[in-house]
């Protein structure tokens, strides 16, 4: 591939609800290919400015950069969103900014915004090639009705969508079912900076003695972490109450949210000497959370492409993990018996003898944090660069589709 001139570089026209932590550092990674022009489009400015995270419950202002290192555009929005919902992300001059553009292809986070449904519109009238990329599984338990309104609504979306992006067994088949046919759907990640984390913590060893001397656990003891937003959907008081029936195995919780007093009442209650609650800890300091624990659990009982995976697994750290999250499987990032244990979601004395497995049986300990690393090196940000490269360059050979 020989893109080199700029009349010949693929120019790629990304649209996104707004600067997310975790994309930044892939896009500063697509923006170094000599092949690529790419332009970012936000329709709002949460995340580079401080705001108030619904979930999280507190104000939140990133303490990395998020708009570095490639070319952006900030969309004018009909009005300052409350929430990243259909109608609140809503800017009417998308169409424009893509004309001006001109790009060959297009890249939409989704299709849950009307900005998003603007854009399909504009690639279908252009006869540009629309690429969709997200974390949808088609494993998810919705009620029927609104399984049958889905299948309608997001099934129109999707005859403007040319190719996907597919980041694991359940996303590959969820864009499957939405008629995406197989020579159309490339391989991609839901990407994680691997140096940066690194980075973050360089001396895992000093790090891992720090934060258990901050937190009063023992040097030697078995920690397992849960990572993210506290709310009900993640179930973290079932972690707690493992916790509660293995007294020697250590845990912290780290993040905030709605479930975070009702987590430290229970913890007071039944006087629970073996979990912390930490808060909300920043993107500059979580590597060192990872690097003082040795596992990792995800409880949730819907979490469709959780990245605390794969950051924790950076650092080695196995996961034990809820059946009802949606990146189970051999070519995803949670992998039954090899890196993972799953569990069926609620089930607190299945949850309770996959910690205890885990720090008692060191062989299998050993090769689940051996299978952790290896998985992780597939996830770096410099993986999806090229994954979106390649995807790119062939949908603009492909054009757009039939339908």
């Amino acid at each position: 591939m020989n893109l080199t001139t700029a009349e010949e570089r693929l120019r790629i026209a990304v649209v996104v609800s707004h600067p997310i932590q975790h994309f930044a550092p892939w896009y500063r990674e697509v923006a170094k290919l000599p092949e690529v022009d790419l332009k970012l489009f936000y329709c709002c400015d949460w995340g580079s400015e401080k705001y108030h995270d619904p979930q999280f419950g507190v104000e939140i202002k990133w303490d990395i950069p998020l708009l570095e290192g490639y070319n952006y555009e900030f969309l004018p929005i009909k009005k300052r969103p409350n929430s990243m919902s259909f109608w609140e992300l809503d800017n009417p001059t998308a169409v424009e900014a893509l004309n001006n553009f001109d790009p060959n292809v297009v890249l939409v986070h989704g299709y849950a915004s009307r900005t998003n449904w603007r854009v399909a519109r504009w690639t279908k009238n252009s006869r540009k090639p629309l690429l969709i990329y997200s974390d949808s599984n088609s494993g998810q338990s919705i009620p029927a009705w609104k399984r049958m309104a889905k299948r309608v609504i997001v099934g129109f979306f999707y005859r403007h969508v040319d190719g996907a992006l597919y980041v694991g067994d359940n996303n590959y088949a969820y864009h499957s079912q939405y008629g995406i046919p197989k020579g159309r759907l490339f391989r991609g990640t839901l990407p994680v900076d691997r140096t940066a984390l690194l980075n973050a913590a360089p001396n895992v060893g000093q790090a891992r003695r720090r934060i258990r001397e901050t937190l009063e656990i023992p040097q030697d003891a078995f920690v397992v972490l849960l990572c993210g937003k506290l709310t009900p959907g993640k179930r973290p008081m079932d972690l707690v109450k493992a916790l509660h029936q293995c007294s020697d195995i250590f845990g912290f919780i780290v993040g905030d949210g709605p479930e975070r007093p009702a987590v430290e009442e229970y913890c007071k209650q039944n006087e629970l000497k073996n979990v912390r609650c930490t808060g909300f800890v920043n993107q500059a300091q979580i590597a060192n959370y990872y690097a003082a624990a040795d596992c990792l659990a995800v409880t949730s009982e819907k979490d469709s492409h959780p990245l605390v995976i794969t950051e924790a697994a950076t650092f080695g750290l196995p996961v034990v993990a809820s059946d009802a999250i949606g990146c189970i499987g051999a070519e995803d990032t949670t992998r039954d018996g090899e890196n993972a244990i799953v569990y069926p979601c609620g089930d607190i004395e299945a949850l309770k003898n996959a910690l205890v497995r885990l720090s008692s049986d060191r062989d299998f300990y050993a090769d689940a944090s051996a299978a952790s690393l290896r998985m992780s090196k597939e996830q770096d940000v410099t993986v999806a660069a090229r994954h979106l490269l390649v995807a790119a360059t062939e949908l603009r050979k492909l054009g757009k589709s039939k339908s």
